[in-house]
């Protein structure tokens, strides 16, 4: 039997050629009942470990589920080979204090959290996030503040070498006003970081081929805004994050512009994997009770989502039977 070469968990592994998936969970040592198998992007039923076999340029995530889980216990939220117990990604810029965001981070118990790379105490400088457990979470850095491709790249580098996490949120600004995404600088920099092994989560706009593009380039992630950053305007396009999250086959994260829990629902009632929300709770009047409003609100969308909407119908349908009814 021959060496073919295949991607494990996001690092090249040699194995042999044939090697179906319950066998090589056993030379990992790894128990088929405890891990979540992804090959080829498709999540493997545990009754097909024995027939799904191992072949050259494979790719393959093994995910553990973690304590807590999802409400259901049935419903893994996984990016990048990463399982996060909460579908809220939780931003922390725009705090008034540490002391703050501590609190917001408290009530809305977040498994990733973004940071900006220019707080990673690259230069030296004291960092903003000083007395902040960053080992808690999941980090997600970004490259805000990137107008190239070649910037989104660097700024990427330099947070891969800082130690933290090799995901990173893609974010190269096209317009000072809007702050909306370049395009083409997007995309190349998604193909460039994947290439470079990154867990890439490209923000874009609501352009549903663009997303379906940064999909074709191994976004691990795919991330439309809602509205404008840092806007509060909430969702102005929802026919196209429907339509994104139809066609990409990848958690499709609702980034930017939401302002209230309720159009966080509505993102995740469309079957949005997740949102990322940061100045409608960092502004808000009480932080904290936001913070805990966006999370719960993400929960119930989810349910929602799973549970299925009623058929929509044009003609009046009574709730209750009309036979019987004294007249």
């Amino acid at each position: 039997m021959s060496d073919v070469t295949v991607t494990l968990n996001g690092k090249p592994r040699v194995v042999p050629d044939g090697l179906s998936l319950f066998e090589l969970l056993q030379r990992l040592e790894v128990q088929p009942s405890r891990v979540v198998v992804e090959h080829n992007r498709e999540i493997r039923r545990k009754e097909d470990f024995m027939t799904a076999k191992v072949r050259d340029g494979d790719e393959l995530e093994l995910v553990y589920f973690v304590g807590g889980g999802s409400p259901t216990g049935d419903d893994p939220f996984v990016v990048g080979g990463r399982t996060l117990r909460s579908r809220l990604i939780h931003g922390t810029g725009k705090y008034a204090s540490n002391a703050v965001l501590t609190r917001c981070l408290d009530a809305a118990q977040p498994d990733m959290i973004t940071v900006a790379i220019r707080r990673l105490n690259l230069d030296g400088g004291r960092s903003e996030l000083e007395g902040i457990d960053l080992r808690r979470y999941t980090l997600l850095p970004n490259t805000a503040g990137a107008t190239t491709a070649e910037g989104a790249v660097r700024l990427a580098r330099l947070a891969r070498a800082a130690g933290f996490s090799n995901f990173i949120k893609v974010e190269v600004s096209g317009d000072e006003d809007t702050l909306l995404p370049d395009p083409q600088a997007t995309l190349e920099a998604t193909r460039q970081l994947v290439e470079e092994g990154f867990i890439v989560m490209p923000y874009t706009s609501d352009d549903v081929v663009q997303a379906i593009r940064l999909y074709e380039a191994g976004a691990a992630a795919v991330m439309p805004g809602a509205a404008p950053i840092g806007t509060t305007l909430g969702i102005q396009n929802l026919l196209n994050l429907e339509l994104i999250v139809n066609k990409v086959k990848v958690p499709v994260i609702v980034d930017a512009g939401l302002g209230v829990p309720s159009e966080a629902a509505r993102c995740m009632e469309l079957g949005a994997a997740g949102v990322l929300v940061n100045t409608a709770i960092a502004r808000a009047q009480d932080p904290p009770e936001m913070a805990r409003a966006f999370a719960e609100s993400v929960v119930a969308g989810r349910r929602a989502f799973k549970a299925g909407r009623a058929r929509i119908g044009v003609k009046a349908v009574a709730s209750s039977p009309v036979e019987g009814v004294p007249v």
